[in-house]
């Protein structure tokens, strides 16, 4: 079948010179897909493709390549592989090099081919659809080149001799994306128009009419002399203290995937409009606004890009027991999932559970020549996950419970923001935000003990924070409190226990309202008794969310199962219906299924309302016209 150009060129690029053409591309894939980002890469890709293809004096496109690249032979690629390696052990020549040769000898055809189509118009070469031809010849590139990393001489070759444009597992993964997205490349080519309408098949033509391609030909022909191998440039003054200095965001000390967390969440945090984000905090961790005003400061250097990002901001929330510190790390973890729709890793390290100097192995993993040495450690697992999130949490509860070795064993990520463990992996946290709890100078007995004198509650407050301060200072060591910050916690009062009672009621309450059509109300004196049990000056609120889970849900359930009635087969229906689905013989719709198990889930009760009441020393569950415990 004859050739026949999609579309004949038009028009003509008076002046092309590198900065010209950069911006043709970036302008013609604003007009193709305005949705997808155009990268330098990118960029320099097709102009690489623009100038070296228009120069190409041979036919590329042979008979044998284009055969391997549409038919390949299973396992072709391996033993070819494999017989040059071979060579390279029996001396027989230069093999390496001609080894590298492979994935540049078959990527070249797709560079040819994304030219071909998207500046000249061409469908077909030699009977082969040019647009398959070129995407499967940058995906065979790319496994090439992945073959060849596997081998661990080769790898060290590719390293030592930078013959690469890109490190080598990203060279893999850009030939991936030149095959994935050849239609796309090929359209903003089209889109430039920097083909002349004359001899556009002739490399001569192309040369001559593109000013660009004109001194790429020249270049070739009179290649400039090659630099002395060692160079040693001259530096002055100014130089050596930006050096000593660094860079602002550490670029060297950072690996990819933290660069790019590290990016990812200077954008995701300066999308927050903080002031909402402070009052949706405060409305869930009561009374304690000094506290989430500092992780409001926190934010904001995030979201202006300051911060340091090798070093993970540490804080030190210290304050009464039931005030709500766990409970802001979390509310914090919470809603930031909800605002980025992203999973934010979360590990949280019970200090009562390290006690012994022993048990910090936990964390790193055991050293090796004893039990389960050959387990990763807790950290490692998480760093998994941590190191693939624009943001985590490290939540440390209650370190003053811990033995001090535990805090050592942070002080070198508080510092650098890395660890070791022990299989000698550097694990990195920089993308991490590290919260320390401590009840630490509010022990039971100076809680229920008040200053001696004739002071009001405000003096009593104040003395006792100072007393709290100092026992901090002489508890914990000055390298640990000079590398966190420190947060204080308010106690709770009467008015912050109603508030809470409010949101951990309207919790339980929002699940039956939803699951069976059944509002739930509290009289006063109903009320008055839950603060009465869950709440107290020395324990704060920690106990009053147990107490409305026992008599505002529990209670609730068992009386709202003896009304039901729903029939049992129903529900037996619909598990055999979820079985099917979890067997693999029914397709899992997940609205539907929850639609579904909801309906049945539900309570059938003769009542839409019910009223906890307390009376004569017990709580009664009442109903519209009935009064029934």
């Amino acid at each position: 079948m004859a050739e026949q150009p999609r579309r004949p060129p038009t028009g003509r690029i008076e002046s092309l010179d590198q900065e010209s053409l950069e911006g043709r591309l970036r302008d013609a894939a604003q007009e193709v897909r305005p949705e997808r980002v155009m990268d330098d890469l990118e960029v320099h890709h097709l102009v690489r493709v623009i100038t070296e293809c228009s120069l190409l004096l041979s036919d590329v496109y042979s008979e044998d390549r284009i055969v391997r690249i549409m038919h390949p032979e299973k396992g072709f690629l391996s033993s070819l592989i494999d017989r040059l390696i071979e060579q390279q052990r029996r001396g027989e020549g230069e093999v390496l090099y001609r080894v590298r040769r492979l994935p540049d000898d078959v990527r070249v055809i797709g560079d040819k081919a994304l030219f071909d189509h998207g500046l000249l118009g061409q469908r077909q070469v030699k009977g082969y659809d040019i647009e398959e031809l070129g995407a499967r010849a940058y995906k065979m590139a790319g496994e090439v080149l992945e073959l060849l990393a596997e081998d661990r001489r080769l790898k060290k070759f590719f390293k030592q001799n930078r013959l690469l444009m890109l490190p080598l597992e990203e060279e893999v993964t850009f030939l991936r994306q030149c095959s994935e997205r050849f239609r796309f490349y090929a359209e903003i080519l089209k889109g430039t128009q920097t083909v002349p309408d004359s001899g556009a098949h002739e490399a001569t033509a192309l040369a001559t009419s593109v000013p660009l391609m004109a001194a790429a030909a020249e270049a070739l022909a009179n290649p400039p002399a090659l630099p002395p191998l060692i160079s040693l440039p001259s530096a002055d003054e100014n130089e050596y203290l930006e050096a000593a200095q660094g860079d602002g965001v550490a670029e060297v000390e950072l690996s990819r995937d933290q660069l790019i967390s590290t990016y990812e969440r200077v954008l995701l945090f300066s999308s927050l409009e903080l002031d909402r984000l402070k009052a949706a905090l405060n409305a869930t961790v009561i009374d304690q606004e000094q506290a989430v005003e500092t992780l409001g400061d926190e934010f904001s250097l995030y979201a202006a890009g300051t911060r340091d990002p090798r070093k993970p901001p540490a804080y030190f929330l210290v304050g009464p027991t039931g005030v709500g510190k766990n409970h802001l790390v979390e509310s914090l973890c919470r809603t930031m999932k909800g605002i980025w729709k992203i999973d934010i890793p979360m590990l949280t390290i019970e200090g009562p559970n390290y006690t012994y100097p022993s048990d910090i192995n936990e964390l790193r993993g055991a050293t090796r020549g004893f039990i389960r040495s050959d387990e990763e450690g807790l950290l490692t697992s998480f760093h998994e996950q941590s190191s693939r999130a624009p943001f985590s949490v490290i939540l440390i509860d209650e370190v003053e419970k811990a033995h001090s070795q535990l805090l050592t064993f942070f002080l070198s990520i508080l510092d650098r923001g890395t660890t070791t463990d022990n299989r000698g992996n550097v694990l990195n946290f920089s993308n991490c935000m590290l919260f320390f709890t401590s009840n630490l100078g509010y022990s039971d007995a100076q809680q229920r003990s008040a200053p001696i004198g004739y002071m009001d509650e405000d003096a009593r407050v104040d003395v006792s924070d100072t007393d709290t301060r100092r026992e901090l200072r002489r508890a914990l060591k000055p390298e640990f409190l000079n590398r966190v910050r420190m947060v204080h916690f308010n106690r709770l009062s009467q008015a912050s226990a109603e508030r809470i009672l409010d949101l951990e009621l309207e919790r339980i309450a929002r699940r039956y309202r939803e699951v069976h059509g059944l509002e739930i109300q509290l009289d006063s004196a109903a009320r008055a008794e839950l603060i009465r049990r869950g709440f107290s000056p020395v324990y704060g609120a920690r106990h009053l969310a147990a107490t409305l889970e026992s008599v505002c849900n529990v209670n609730i359930a068992k009386k709202i199962r003896r009304d039901d009635r729903r029939r049992e087969a129903d529900r037996n229906k619909i598990v055999g219906w979820l079985r099917e689905m979890r067997s693999g013989s029914r397709a899992f719709e997940a609205a539907e299924v929850r639609s579904r198990v909801l309906e049945l889930a539900g309570a059938n009760l003769e009542y839409e309302r019910l009223t906890i009441a307390f009376r004569d020393g017990r709580f009664h569950y009442l109903a519209p016209e009935r009064d029934a415990e």
